[in-house]
């Protein structure tokens, strides 16, 4: 079988020896069609960070194959699995493996899923990042007239744009921050009113007081930036210039009540003024993954045409370009890069 083989930061090879995966009991084997590049997978191919189950599979041979948001067909049915039968096109998420010709996955309701029949192999393999942008959006609990900032609009900040229009929830303002001119465009294509590009802004705390307007301070001070709710997908990255994303959205809260949602993972240690925090008695939620109900209605969106999923799949490598495609993905411009394996063998 052939499948990519991650080994040290920068060092990723594909073999095409690799043992065929033993199916457990409760699992099924997907022969993959689509596999998306995920942020996690870029933080541990540049730094090694989150190295462990949740983002590689070790397999047989004790090698480490990354991948997990995927799509495929059964080819196989693992004892004491149930309304699953070889053939049926699945989303799959696991902890690793699915930069393969098959994986292994569990048959429960967080980690496979059936497909409907008008959804694409590649717009499904975007379903575990639409789940997750569900999530946070629930979690938001955006209430009518509240201002919403997302920081980072990749796939993931995007597929959160997308769901705060799909689900008709009542913002006012929804103003997107990345550095990425091709992604903030995107943003509003999707449904952002606003886009600041961080890179250009020398204040980005204050563009967005410029969009949302501002309040007094509760403790004097300067107004703060109307902002109601900051969804955080951008996290941390070692390369960053400017203070963390945590910080700029503590700083442009709103005082009492505001909220962050926190989801963009991090490369390492970050150092904060945390004084806001108390001061505007601020609410920070972590947001990981999604709930089961969640994956389902990510494909529901897809299917209805409520959200559109392939304007964001950007760019398109075999498995054997692999290594091109996380360079691509790293390089900040592509909003979702799509390995597709092998059609057979």
């Amino acid at each position: 079988m052939k499948a990519a083989v991650f080994y040290d930061p920068l060092k990723m090879d594909v073999h095409d020896d690799i043992v065929e995966p033993v199916l457990g009991a409760g699992e099924v084997l997907v022969q993959v069609k689509a596999c998306g590049i995920c942020g996690s997978d870029l933080h541990l191919y540049r730094t090694n960070a989150h190295r462990g189950a949740g983002v590689l599979r070790i397999n047989e041979q004790g090698l480490e194959i990354p991948g997990h948001e995927y799509s495929g067909v059964i080819l196989e049915v693992g004892e004491g699995v149930s309304g699953y039968r070889v053939g049926d096109r699945v989303v799959g998420v696991t902890g690793g493996g699915a930069f393969a010709e098959r994986v292994p996955v569990p048959a429960n309701p967080y980690q496979l899923t059936h497909m409907p029949a008008n959804v694409s192999f590649e717009e499904a393999a975007t379903t575990e990042p639409m789940a997750d942008a569900l999530q946070m959006v629930r979690l938001a609990d955006i209430q009518e007239g509240h201002n919403v900032v997302i920081f980072g609009v990749g796939i993931i900040g995007l597929g959160v744009i997308q769901a705060i229009r799909a689900l008709d929830k009542p913002a006012a303002k929804v103003v997107a921050i990345d550095v990425s001119p091709s992604r903030l465009a995107m943003a509003r294509e999707v449904g952002a009113t606003d886009a600041v590009n961080a890179r250009e802004t020398p204040d980005v705390v204050a563009q967005v007081a410029a969009v949302c307007g501002t309040v007094p301070n509760v403790f004097g001070g300067p107004d703060a930036p109307q902002v109601d709710t900051v969804i955080d997908c951008a996290g941390y990255l070692k390369h960053m210039s400017g203070p963390p994303p945590l910080q700029s959205a503590i700083d442009m809260l709103k005082p009492r009540g505001g909220k962050i949602i926190c989801f963009g993972a991090y490369e390492g240690p970050v150092t904060l003024d945390l004084t806001y925090l108390i001061e505007k008695q601020i609410h920070i939620i972590g947001s990981l993954g999604y709930d089961a109900s969640e994956l389902k209605l990510a494909l529901d969106l897809m299917e209805s045409g409520k959200v559109d999923r392939k304007k964001l799949i950007t760019h398109r490598f075999p498995l054997d370009r692999i290594v091109e495609g996380f360079e691509t993905q790293a390089a900040g411009q592509a909003i979702k890069v799509m390995i597709h394996p092998p059609a057979g063998g």
